[in-house]
């Protein structure tokens, strides 16, 4: 039974940070559609990297999650003026702030409600 809660705490959670997510995306970025469903598969997939790293103690896997997010932006190619790549740029780095810190809440959470 605490699997399952802690299941729905998870499903409830990241659906409230998707709409989150939705109302803090500027204008500028926000695609035509309402959901943007692959980055919401992408944030989930990284929550979910950091909350087994952390369940299971490996803490340095947030270096590993760094670099890879690090060199995945390092290929996006500069386009327009820069105050527009400015609020891109923070909102990107707000973006992966709040995904750490939801892993780390996820992670508090499992050992809480499971363990």
């Amino acid at each position: 039974m605490d699997v399952l809660k802690f299941i729905v705490l998870l499903i409830t959670s990241e659906c409230l940070l998707g709409i989150f997510y939705y109302f803090i995306t500027p204008k500028s970025i926000r695609k035509r559609q309402i959901i943007d469903y692959k980055s919401l598969l992408k944030g989930f997939v990284e929550r979910m990297f950091l909350l087994i790293s952390f369940i299971h103690d490996y803490p340095h896997a947030l270096t590993l999650f760094g670099t890879l997010k690090l060199a995945t932006r390092l290929k996006r190619d500069s386009e327009g003026d820069k105050v527009k790549e400015s609020l891109y740029n923070d909102f990107y780095l707000f973006g992966n702030f709040i995904s750490i810190i939801m892993a780390i809440l996820y992670s508090y959470l499992y050992h809480q409600i499971i363990h």
